[in-house]
């Protein structure tokens, strides 16, 4: 009996190591997409001149989202509304990436953006919805204001 309960230790171990193992590869798989996917939308919106809105920059972004695998809980894009950004939109579907505009500092401005590391577990991802270390930012150099 004593040798049984031993072996069920052993395995449990194992499991768990397997399990910490697989999760630490999974988020920083996440990481990296969420990663690429800020850096991509940042040398958009500086290639656009600062104009979220602008159809080729959704159109890129959203064909580049798609490519990477990128997506973003429901969760992490609600609390980044509650937290003032305005998260952009494609066709009807957010994309993931949500954008602030800092107010002009003479005649140029930048935007904030912030894109999600997504935790592909439903419980974890309400919890840490709101967790900070969970959202990647960015912000664009400087854009000179257009008249």
């Amino acid at each position: 009996m004593r040798e049984a309960l031993g072996g069920y230790f052993n395995i449990s171990i194992l499991f768990f190591f397997i399990l910490l193992v697989s999760g630490f590869i999974s988020l920083s798989i996440n990481y990296t997409k969420a990663y690429r996917v800020k850096n991509n939308v940042l040398t958009y919106l500086e290639k656009y001149e600062g104009n979220p809105n602008n159809e080729e920059l959704l159109d890129y972004t959203s064909s580049y989202i798609q490519s990477v695998g990128y997506n973003a809980s429901n969760e992490s894009i609600s609390a980044a509304k509650n937290a003032g950004y305005t998260c952009s939109l494609y066709q009807g579907q957010e994309q993931g990436w949500c954008y602030k505009k800092n107010s002009p500092n003479g005649d140029r401005f930048s935007i904030d953006i912030v894109v999600f590391v997504s935790v592909d577990i439903p419980v974890l991802n309400k919890v840490f919805a709101n967790f900070k270390f969970f959202w990647l930012n960015g912000t664009t150099s400087s854009i000179p204001i257009m008249e």
